[in-house]
């Protein structure tokens, strides 16, 4: 019997690569892969969630400056992490940028490897087809346009997911200790990512020995227990949410509570979902219950946020955020879909279940037809199995055609799409790789350079040719950041504003700022948007930052996206900031020292201690109720506020 399921497998999965065919075509591949993965992956410096860590770290190195900012006086989150003392010891010892630059090529590297290690263990000669599947596709989870895995930033997130993609490669592999040990260093470095890795490790033990199903169930117990006990963060189990405290952050952080999810946050995860369950009957039994696992941790995931975080809030469950474990259904996902690719091409009816999954994908934003083309291929390819249908080729042609044309039709759409958006761009503007990658046209165009890659895998003369362009396309193209954006994260951008602010103490209201008053003025921010972040781990936090932004709003020295992100675009704040709002919020008592302005082309800034022009203006995007428009930031001018 043994041997007969070991024949099964070995006709289902995807053939084995032997040790010859592993040194004779193993680095040609892995070397397409990781530029594929380099380019998907641009580096856009202290951006996202790099600010808030970078400025963690710029904090604890200046308590009394940085250090008095709201969002590191009430921290909630850092102390659970390993990460932040890392991220201190470079910034200290390197500076910012360099120290942000060396975190995320770190992440990179190690995201790369551990996914290699992944794709080696789900499949054996189609390993290419997984990891180049795992490089290219979108893994995007939650609310759109939120988290992306595998991201070049300093956060601990690239670093947590590597440890756990490896602890699942070891797993794959057999070695079981080596993945626990793995999983829990994820947990080190970012507890909520990690603890992915650790519920799907603990589903394939279960599934391979029952005996591991009783320390499923304890554990949730002891938790409940040490609750009880009013142990600290266990107690947090037994606290609802305060209606004031919940309310802020249903309106800030609308990506924490799954009723808030478009349907374009619903279409990747159905599509993630058929390709592990198709997936899955082409891979090894061994690894079987590896991609049900990482399947059933994000959806369970999803339901304990939708009923505890959402439905019921319980403190606990809101700030671990379960949901996120959908990044390792993402992951899988993708790979899954590689295992597809290899395994499906072989037979013209199977190609029917790759299109349609192919087509789910490309339409993973609109939920409709990815649940359409997710059902259908999963269907398809059971009544294929079972023998239950044998389509003719009249049929199989029809229906291939129609997936072509549907496929063909988004592709001329984004491709519409981009010529518009080159072609109505303002003067500075650029559409670089961090833009582009999230049109689905993309992929497309990786799936055509690798086999280009791989057809040139036995021609000296078209590997040095397309390496030298693969190797000149990253180093043009991989760092995104403007020469303001290196000014300013090199602490060198508006030296003349810096020593203007240096002759008054105390924070500095940036409006339309982010990490900017960290990063050039040492200072704390009197309010930002960012500052409303990490305001899940703190009620302190959220209610004082909400009390401001409502001030602002009034004053219309803020917008009503400022302070509810997530919710369709309204109009922004006025250009000119008003005399009499500015004024009064000036002669508060908890006023900040100066307000900074973002200042347009031959705008005026009445009764300012200067202005101060920027080496290149600053162009950004911003979504309006009417379509895109472009703002250019040309200077900066500067009020002084309280004395």
């Amino acid at each position: 019997m043994a041997r007969s399921g070991e024949r099964a497998d070995r006709s289902s999965a995807p053939e084995a690569a032997s040790p010859s065919t592993d040194r004779r075509g193993g680095v040609w591949p892995i070397l397409g892969a990781a530029g594929l993965y380099g380019l998907l992956h641009p580096y856009r410096g202290i951006d996202g969630d790099a600010r808030l860590y970078v400025g963690r770290a710029l904090a604890d190195l200046d308590p009394a400056g940085i250090g008095r900012d709201l969002m590191f006086v009430h921290d909630g989150q850092s102390r659970f992490s390993l990460f932040p003392l890392l991220l201190r010891g470079l910034v200290e010892a390197f500076g910012p940028a360099q120290a942000a630059l060396a975190v995320s090529l770190a992440g990179l590297v190690a995201w790369f490897c551990a996914a290699a290690a992944l794709a080696a263990g789900l499949a054996g000669r189609g390993r290419w087809l997984v990891l180049a599947a795992m490089a290219a596709l979108p893994a995007s989870y939650g609310f759109p346009g939120v988290f992306r895995v595998g991201e070049a930033l300093a956060t601990p997130r690239t670093l947590a997911e590597a440890a756990v993609l490896a602890s699942l490669g070891a797993c794959a592999a057999g070695r079981d200790r080596l993945a626990g040990l793995l999983a829990l260093l994820g947990c080190l470095v970012h507890p909520i990512m990690g603890l992915a890795g650790v519920a799907v490790l603990a589903l394939v033990l279960a599934a391979r020995d029952r005996r591991w199903l009783i320390a499923l169930v304890a554990l949730p117990l002891a938790a409940l227990a040490a609750a009880a006990l009013g142990l600290p963060l266990f107690d947090r189990l037994l606290q609802g949410l305060d209606p004031e405290f919940s309310a802020i952050l249903r309106l800030r952080c609308a990506d924490l509570f799954p009723s808030f999810w478009p349907g374009a946050a619903w279409g990747p995860i159905v599509v993630q979902g058929a390709s592990i369950l198709v997936g899955a009957t082409l891979a090894p039994s061994r690894v079987r219950p590896i991609l049900y696992a990482a399947l059933g941790a994000g959806l369970t995931g999803v339901a304990v946020s939708a009923l505890f975080g959402d439905r019921w809030p319980v403190l606990l469950m809101v700030q671990l955020q379960p949901w996120r474990f959908l990044w390792l259904t993402a992951v899988v996902g993708a790979a899954a879909f590689g295992l597809c690719a290899a395994g499906l091409w072989g037979r013209r009816a199977d190609r029917l279940t790759l299109g349609l999954l192919a087509l789910g994908w490309l339409f993973a934003d609109d939920l409709v037809i990815a649940a359409g083309a997710g059902a259908m291929a999963l269907a398809l390819h059971t009544a294929l199995r079972r023998t239950r249908i044998d389509p003719t080729p009249r049929v199989i042609l029809v229906t291939g055609t129609l997936i072509g044309v549907l496929a063909a039709s988004r592709l001329v759409f984004e491709l519409s799409a981009l010529t518009w958006l080159l072609g109505h761009r303002d003067e500075g503007a650029e559409l670089r790789l961090g833009v582009i990658r999230n049109f689905s046209l993309v992929p497309t165009l990786a799936v055509g350079g690798g086999l280009v890659w791989t057809r040139a895998a036995g021609h000296r003369g078209a590997r040095i040719v397309l390496g030298a362009g693969l190797a000149l396309a990253l180093v043009a193209l991989w760092d995104e950041r403007t020469v303001t954006a290196r000014a300013i994260e090199a602490r060198t951008a508006l030296p003349g504003l810096a020593a203007t602010v240096a002759h008054r103490p105390g924070a500095v209201l940036w409006l339309d700022g982010e990490a900017q008053a960290w990063l050039l003025l040492s200072r704390a921010n009197w309010s930002s948007n960012l500052q409303g972040a990490g305001i899940v781990f703190s009620p302190v936090l959220a209610r004082t930052w909400a009390e401001r932004m409502d001030r602002l709003i009034a004053a219309g020295l803020a917008a009503p996206n400022d302070r509810a992100p997530f919710h369709p675009a309204g109009p922004r704040r006025p250009d000119d900031p008003p005399a009499a709002a500015v004024a009064i919020l000036c002669a508060a008592p908890d006023a900040p020292a100066w307000i900074v302005v973002p200042l347009r082309e031959r705008q005026d800034l009445p009764g300012n201690a200067g202005i101060f022009p920027l080496a290149a203006p600053v162009v950004t995007a911003r979504t309006r109720p009417e379509g895109v428009s472009w703002h250019r930031t040309v200077a900066y001018g500067l009020l002084p506020c309280r004395g």
